[in-house]
């Protein structure tokens, strides 16, 4: 969920991960690492997968989130998924509305602080350092585009600092760093669970099936139009076929379909460099990013994707 707030509260920048060999890493059985993937409202099914994998005592070791997947697995790790799981439920488009506080000076178009108060209700002064598990949100530096990962700190500045999606929501400051929504840079952070070294990888990737991104197509602008004379004098001018007109998508709608484009892309090109050993892919295509009010249904495709699959995922953590 894409939340954002204005609190000065302060999240730690991550230091240099230890190199390999420093010390020998523990051998985790039928464990495994997750990165949950940004993808707005879509990312209410992240939910239902923690749901299954509980489910089926499928234990998790490390989490890495992007933007809401941060959201998601910092909740699930604090012991609060049920409470946000009611949260998520509860919202209908008048309660959106009602949480949102709309602002005509700073960085972002919304405040946040309303649904800051969510969050501190549930998981007031709650360190990444005192979760279970490992736990990493990744975010984008504004100033350099540089990718950090929040390893310590407050879990809640962590977490808007990973969702605080550019023009939208208020950049948030983490010690000296303004950092903005880590889908920018790093949508699904496998790379973040192979640098800490986890064995097994599983992937949620919320945007696998916005099929037609990746095509490269040949087109051309149009021609202007040609005057042409009539024999009898008489002026005439051809016409040509009109053009098709685009959909008109709004400011809203422009910006919401150019973020799917950058994730997609970006996500495509950072699996592909450093795939995990399983991904999940649930079918949301047609829920929009902002499409909050539908959580039922993301979480129940969540759930029923991991559930499908879970034959697999068995499998893969019971490998040494």
């Amino acid at each position: 969920m894409q939340l954002a707030a204005f609190s000065r509260r302060k999240a730690v920048v991550t230091d240099p991960p230890d190199m390999p060999g420093d010390s020998p890493a523990p051998e985790r059985k039928n464990a495994i690492a997750l990165a949950l993937g940004g993808g707005a409202a879509r990312g209410w099914a992240h939910i239902g997968v923690l749901y299954a994998l509980d489910e089926a005592g499928i234990e998790i070791e490390m989490i890495a989130g992007t933007s809401i997947g941060a959201l998601v697995g910092g909740c699930y790790l604090a012991g609060k998924l049920n409470e946000l799981e009611r949260f998520a439920r509860s919202l209908s488009r008048r309660r959106m509305l009602g949480l949102l506080d709309i602002q005509f000076a700073g960085s972002g178009l919304f405040g946040g602080t309303r649904l800051n108060r969510e969050l501190e209700s549930h998981m007031h002064d709650v360190q990444i350092e005192d979760l279970p598990k490992t736990y990493v949100a990744v975010a984008t530096e504004i100033a350099t585009g540089h990718e950090i990962w929040l390893t310590h700190g407050d879990l809640i500045a962590a977490m808007r600092a990973s969702y605080s999606l550019p023009g939208i929501f208020e950049p948030v400051e983490c010690n000296g760093k303004v950092l903005v929504d880590g889908a920018l840079v790093n949508p699904v952070p496998v790379s973040v669970c192979r640098a800490h070294e986890q064995p097994r990888v599983v992937a949620v990737n919320l945007n696998y099936d916005l099929f037609g991104r990746s095509g490269v197509v040949k087109h051309g602008a149009p021609r202007a139009e040609m005057n042409v004379r009539a024999t009898d004098d008489s002026a005439k001018q051809t016409h040509r076929k009109p053009p098709s007109h685009p959909v008109r998508l709004g400011i809203s709608g422009v910006m919401v379909e150019s973020y799917n484009i950058i994730q997609d892309r970006i996500s495509r090109a950072r699996l592909a460099g450093d795939p995990p050993d399983y991904s999940l892919h649930p079918r949301l295509s047609d829920i929009g990013l902002a499409d909050f009010h539908r959580a039922s249904e993301a979480i129940d495709r969540g759930y029923e994707a991991t559930m499908d699959r879970l034959h697999d995922l068995q499998r893969l953590v019971a490998l040494v």
